[in-house]
């Protein structure tokens, strides 16, 4: 194991940096500093309905955002995160690529009890301040808002999630089983298992490519369970406690740092006969970003800071298993609003690809930042690939299909916590999620330069439910074997329903642009139906049928098989009618 000196783009980092400042544009405190005024024009309604029942010496978070921001040449760029933005994202340096400008900052220090983070993509810090000290701070001309820091008290998984006792490690399966032993499910719904055959792991051997950088955002991590010994870790932050230890510390809740260790055994544990993950070759960041106790709220500032850290440290991958809805009203679910999905849209621009669990939440709604358009919002199934009752249903606030997709998330093998050798089974969209990032890094090995949008394409294209995506499932299970051959391979889905009496529906990848004829042919091999004739194909395309013949009547009940066929390719799916 191994971590590197990189450490995250903080205030301590902030204040090294030089800042240059137009004369004249900030000021220090003195002048109408009391004057309500100003409290009213800068703070959010949200922030001024706490402040009616505030006393002004109660501590609260808050965002400041500024109107001003550093000399543009102030950040340096790590080697890694410029070949990302090369390869994948926008190489053009923007706004957001412009640090907190170190003047500002420190004319807010002595108004303020603690500077927590300080955000470049938003051009803000976030801090800790007495009510009484907002409306000086609300006047100086250098801050353009304040708002509050998002906060909810919630659990990440459903509640009971250890479905087993931890297996021991002497209870392993023999040499000669099953390698992925109780993983295999888990692996093989997703494509996973047909690429890591191959030697697709994430450690770029099989492809030529360098490691994938994956980072997780999560609540800590214990590295000395067996299965996670060879973990390659390219460096770890506590955004919380502002250093570099992400397991428990004295002051954490109890097991603070079991969520993340497990989810971290999803993605990169590997143990023979016993568990694997889809991306145990890949190189990983290790963010603590969120506190794993019912009674401690969750603050976004965290994680804003954490996927900031990620992108500067050249993260092809951010994967978080963290929801914010408390603090949200589900109009403000509409990928625009949501500050933590505003930070991972700006990520997405950049070439990181973003998976984030779709939240446990059932039919009550998406979590942010799920909503987010450059986000792969992932709900949970079983093995048998049914919904899970707590898998968190979309739309959108604005009618966009989400979730994404969704992978396995009840009784997900992975390591058992706080035991070092044993192994245990969990649920939740937080294991689901990992298993998507995971297939992503596989992804990468094999398509080094596909961006966030080439990514969802060919998940997408590929998917279960690909023709027919709705906002339970989503586009429904990815299949990373699919994917890493699109769009150089002519496949289709399965039909949905199948059997059916109404109405069946399918899509289809075809790997150029030529003309398709879709037919339908009946047990024996006579022609029964032409859906479609010399059709011009797009990348991905759906068809229906009715269940009717040429003539239009109704067929009777039985098999039949749909095949679209090309000048040299063809693929065939059977369905089921029944009157």
């Amino acid at each position: 194991m191994r971590a590197s000196a990189f450490q995250p783009i903080m205030f301590c980092c902030l204040l090294a940096a030089a800042g240059i400042v137009a004369p004249g544009s900030l000021r220090g405190g003195s002048g109408p500093g009391d004057d309500p005024r100003a409290l009213r024009r800068i703070c959010s309604q949200r922030l001024l309905s706490r402040l009616d029942t505030a006393g002004s010496g109660e501590t609260l978070a808050v965002w400041i955002f500024l109107r001003d921001r550093a000399d543009a040449d102030e950040r340096r760029f790590t080697a890694r995160e410029t070949a990302r933005r090369a390869l994948r994202g926008s190489s053009a340096r923007d706004e957001r690529d412009v640090p907190v400008d170190r003047a500002a900052i420190d004319l807010l220090r002595p108004r303020v009890l603690r500077i927590r983070h300080a955000s470049r993509y938003f051009n803000a810090v976030s801090a800790d301040v007495r009510v009484g000290a907002l409306a000086a701070i609300a006047a100086e001309p250098f801050v353009r808002r304040i708002d509050f820091v998002a906060a909810a008290r919630a659990p990440l998984d459903p509640v009971g999630d250890t479905f087993q006792p931890p297996s021991r490690g002497g209870a392993r399966p023999a040499a000669s089983a099953d390698e992925y032993g109780p993983s295999r499910c888990q692996l093989e719904q997703i494509g996973a298992a047909a690429l890591l055959e191959r030697g697709i792991n994430g450690s770029g051997a099989a492809g030529g490519t360098s490691q994938i950088l994956v980072a997780i955002l999560d609540s800590g991590f214990r590295l000395d369970h067996e299965a996670l010994r060879h973990v390659d870790v390219e460096a770890q932050w506590d955004f919380i406690q502002n250093d570099s230890v992400t397991s428990d510390e004295p002051g954490d809740p109890v097991s603070q740092d079991r969520h993340g260790t497990t989810v971290l055994g999803v993605i990169a544990g590997r143990s023979d006969g016993a568990l694997a993950g889809p991306a145990w070759g890949a190189r990983f960041l290790l963010a603590k970003t969120e506190m794993i106790d019912r009674e401690i709220p969750i603050e976004e500032d965290h994680w804003v800071a954490g996927i900031e850290w990620a992108d500067s440290a050249g993260a092809d991958i951010v994967t978080s298993s963290l929801g914010y809805y408390d603090w949200y009203s589900p109009g403000d679910l509409d990928g625009e609003t949501a500050l933590c999905t505003r930070a991972a849209d700006i990520a997405a621009s950049r070439g990181v690809i973003v998976v984030n669990s779709a939240g446990n939440r059932g039919t009550a709604g998406l979590v942010a930042p799920a909503d987010g358009n450059g986000v792969m919002a992932v709900g949970a199934v079983d093995c048998g690939g049914e919904i899970a009752y707590f898998s968190s249903r979309g739309p959108t606030a604005d009618g966009r299909i989400k979730p994404d997709f969704v992978a396995m998330g009840y009784a997900v093998q992975s390591v058992a916590h706080p035991d070092t050798a044993g192994f245990a089974r969990y649920n939740g969209t937080s294991y689901a999620a990992p298993l998507v990032a995971g297939i992503c890094a596989q992804l990468l090995e094999t398509h080094p330069s596909w961006d966030p949008a080439k990514m969802h394409s060919a998940l997408r294209a590929t998917a279960s439910r690909s023709g027919f995506p709705d906002n339970t499932y989503g586009y429904g299970t990815p299949n990373a074997a699919l994917a890493a051959q699109w769009p150089a391979s002519f496949s289709a889905s399965a039909p949905v329903p199948n059997p059916f009496s109404g109405e069946t529906r399918l899509q289809f990848v075809s790997p150029k642009l030529a003309p398709v004829t879709v037919r339908v042919y009946d047990c024996r091999g006579a022609l029964v139906r032409v859906l479609a004739d010399g059709r011009p194909a797009n990348e991905t395309w759906s068809v229906s049928w009715d269940g009717t013949n040429e003539a239009g009547r109704r067929v009777a009940s039985g098999v039949y098989f749909i095949v679209a066929s090309s000048s040299e390719l063809a693929v065939r799916v059977k369905a089921i009618h029944v009157r």
